[in-house]
């Protein structure tokens, strides 16, 4: 009896272990810093399935979509792209969730008073107050959505005459927790990760269009879509919005 078990244990120990599920979820910046890290977290904690957060640009995740391998599970994409995702079926469109919007929002240096921008002319006229209003670089090929979105709010008429400046390196909420420029216009889910250097003056204005609405959805190359689905639906009940909020995303309805 002693041999036999011995023998099954070390049989046992002789076995591959099983691999732990995996889902893969690729998410531009301004999801994954909007509180979608912490949900994979929280949901690998409590079910013991890794999700894998990979964060890249917009378009990688479109071509990725199409041709990555390992396929993806989960796409978080603004709705523009995610619409065409779903015209090309790279996603399955009932599958799709509308998880929210992330505004530009004003940092300010910690412990500077915090202004006054909840209209446009009220916005316009901090801006042309300050020595410099930092933000990230705008080209096309090489700077982010949101970067864009601020420099075409910029050239409004109301903003002539605003001195922006560029972060050398990094966004313009970075910039300015590094000491650089009075004010910074940033994605307000990228200005809450700086708490101890920087104050959240809040969204601009929506009239101004300066915003990204976000939705997810299973990739239609998904090999596990049954467990993507239930992410999904982890990340989304009710329960999980405080912390998208605490994050700067607000639920769309």
């Amino acid at each position: 009896m002693r041999k036999f078990i011995l023998g099954a244990v070390f049989a046992s120990l002789a076995m591959p272990a099983m691999a732990q599920t995996t889902i893969k979820v690729l998410t531009p910046a301004v999801t994954a810093n909007a509180g979608l890290r912490d949900l994979a977290a929280g949901y690998e904690k409590e079910n013991g399935i890794k999700v894998q957060v990979i964060t890249t640009t917009m378009g990688k995740i479109v071509d990725e979509l199409k041709t990555g391998n390992p396929p993806a599970d989960i796409v978080f994409l603004p709705y523009a792209l995610m619409d065409q995702a779903a015209v090309d079926k790279s996603v399955n469109a009932s599958s799709r969730i509308n998880i929210g919007r992330v505004r530009i929002g004003l940092a300010v240096h910690k412990g500077d008073p915090v202004p006054d921008i909840s209209t446009v002319e009220k916005l316009a006229a901090v801006l042309k107050s300050a020595d410099s209003v930092m933000f990230s670089n705008p080209d096309p090929k090489n700077g982010s959505m949101s970067a864009q979105m601020i420099d075409k709010m910029l050239n409004r008429p109301e903003f002539a005459g605003v001195k922006r400046k560029i972060s050398p390196y990094g966004e313009g909420g970075q910039a300015l927790a590094r000491g650089e420029g009075q004010y910074a216009l940033q994605l307000v889910c990228e200005i809450v990760n700086h708490p101890d250097a920087l104050s959240n003056a809040g969204g601009v204005p929506d009239s101004l269009g300066a915003y990204i609405d976000s939705a997810a959805a299973v990739s239609s190359r998904s090999t596990q879509s049954k467990e993507a689905a239930a992410f999904l639906k982890y990340a989304t009940q009710p329960g999980t919005y405080s912390l998208w909020l605490g994050r700067g995303l607000e639920r769309m309805k």
